[in-house]
């Protein structure tokens, strides 16, 4: 199959569009509020759902770069329920994104493979997630986590390590995106502390900093109506966390949903009425109008307001499925790091 057409029907996959549902469709579960996640279970994949990633990004810092962020995703696009009658058949596609942010430069790469080829998947005891030579690779917990990958300008390998258990986001993992029945299974683990080494154009260096990764999984992400997101992952100074999305709607009422973290990795749910996402700044970004800094605004009895600001404007990844994705910084109220991704731009 051609590259750029394999990568179109993929990110067609991906994005779940409900409105071309077909009777094949019905036959994938769907996100269920009744469904307890269990682990390690729930770390290995889904082949009964659409689609489902393996989304982790870290700030980092080193003695001769102050910031930099890095990304890798691993997605899975199921193109029929998992069948044991003919395992031979074609029953999807992998796909997957790496990508490197500094002040001054932003490097991604994007690599596919066809399921049941062995150039990729995700198998737990231990546990794996791969495509070619890019790994995520430890213990069936989570909490001790090997990282590599390595493009054309760059590569990096990285350890990873948390000794809280993931959070549940949503109502306990059941994450709704919409007030109808946009829906998915949500997890993360916004505790990782990271060690390693990054070489860019040549030059390694050694660095540190704090990892988040996210997992999610369902057949009815979006509504026909929805154009995309924009989600937060916010490392506080204080080691607290908070994660907030807007999913954007074509006719304005958008849905907003997140959660602030304890230290414990206790949550607690912010709903729509908690919080506020301002635009304030805008960059062109490849003829685009992207929102590139934000005001939010956490409501309640203790009201803190946030401004953040990109890393570098540029995060574009030159994907088959193009979007905004990069590190960021906050000041006001609070402070720290984090990641913002915005797609549907």
């Amino acid at each position: 199959m051609n590259i750029k057409l394999f990568g179109f029907f993929f990110c067609f996959c991906l994005v779940g569009f409900n409105s071309m549902a077909t009777e094949q469709d019905s036959q994938f579960n769907v996100a269920d509020p009744s469904y307890q996640i269990v682990f390690p279970r729930d770390h290995g994949p889904h082949k009964n759902f659409r689609i489902e990633w393996w989304y982790f990004t870290a700030n980092l810092k080193s003695k001769s770069i102050d910031n930099l962020g890095i990304q890798w995703t691993l997605f899975k696009s199921n193109l029929k329920p998992d069948s044991r009658e003919n395992t031979k058949r074609l029953n999807g596609f992998w796909m997957a994104h790496s990508a490197i942010t500094t002040e001054t430069l932003h490097y991604s790469e994007e690599r596919f493979a066809r399921e049941s080829t062995g150039q990729a998947g995700v198998t737990l005891n231990p546990f794996k997630a791969w495509i070619d030579n890019w790994s995520m690779k430890g213990d069936n917990k989570l909490g001790n986590i090997k990282l590599e990958s390595s493009g054309v300008e760059f590569s990096y390998s990285l350890q990873l390590s948390a000794n809280i258990r993931p959070v549940l986001q949503g109502e306990r993992g059941f994450s709704k995106k919409s007030e109808k029945r946009a829906a998915s299974h949500y997890y993360s683990q916004p505790f990782y502390s990271v060690q390693g080494w990054v070489n860019l154009n040549g030059q390694q260096h050694i660095v540190e900093g704090v990892g988040w990764l996210d997992r999610e999984w369902s057949s009815n992400l979006l509504n026909e109506n929805q154009l995309g997101w924009d989600w937060f992952s916010l490392h506080l100074d204080n080691g607290e966390k908070v994660m907030l999305f807007k999913v954007r709607n074509d006719n304005g009422s958008d849905f907003m949903s997140g959660s602030w973290i304890n230290k414990n990795g206790t949550k607690r749910p912010l709903k729509s009425t908690d919080f506020r996402l301002e635009e304030t700044g805008y960059s062109i970004i490849k003829g685009r109008r992207i929102p590139t800094q934000w005001k939010i605004v956490v409501l309640g009895r203790d009201q803190y307001t946030i401004n953040t600001e990109a890393l570098n404007i540029n995060s574009w990844m030159e994907t088959s499925f193009p979007y905004w994705e990069g590190p960021i910084s906050f000041s006001g109220d609070l402070s720290g790091v984090g990641y913002l991704e915005m797609t549907g731009y």
